[in-house]
């Protein structure tokens, strides 16, 4: 029994540690503008993931959905992708009331190189949902 109890420890935590070093979508620490500029050099298109620090949806998706394999690849291959916390952040709060018109978290943006909005996302997706958006947006 204890040999048992010791090995599922073990388990756990080394699950723990994989899931921790896994890279993800690779969020760029950039501004908006940015972002595009670096779209445009790279030929992107831009993901904007407008989340805040108290949002469960977001974390569910930061824990899933932005680390899954097949996600990422998609992600890091097609877009420059950032993350902006207009409640954190007070200078991007205009941009997301006014421009964008966030009213919840997530929203996740989609955008060409040239700034032209694909698609708007409001709520929490999961791997599945997150595909089928990421499907037609690279259409």
């Amino acid at each position: 029994m204890k040999n048992l109890v010791v090995a599922l420890l073990l388990f756990f935590s080394l699950e723990i540690c994989t899931a921790q070093n896994k890279e993800g979508v690779r969020f760029l620490d950039v501004s908006f503008e940015q972002a595009f500029e670096q779209a445009m050099q790279e030929g992107k298109q831009v993901f904007v993931n407008y989340t805040t620090k108290g949002c469960a949806p977001c974390r569910m998706m930061e824990m899933s959905v932005y680390t899954n394999d097949s996600i990422a690849d998609k992600m890091n291959k097609n877009f420059i992708s950032i993350k902006l916390d207009p409640i954190k952040d007070k200078s991007l709060e205009k941009r997301a009331r006014e421009v964008h018109q966030i009213k919840g978290f997530p929203t996740m943006l989609f955008f060409n190189a040239n700034g032209e909005l694909i698609s708007k996302n409001v709520g929490g997706k999961d791997v599945k949902e997150f595909n089928l958006i990421l499907d037609e947006v690279l259409k």
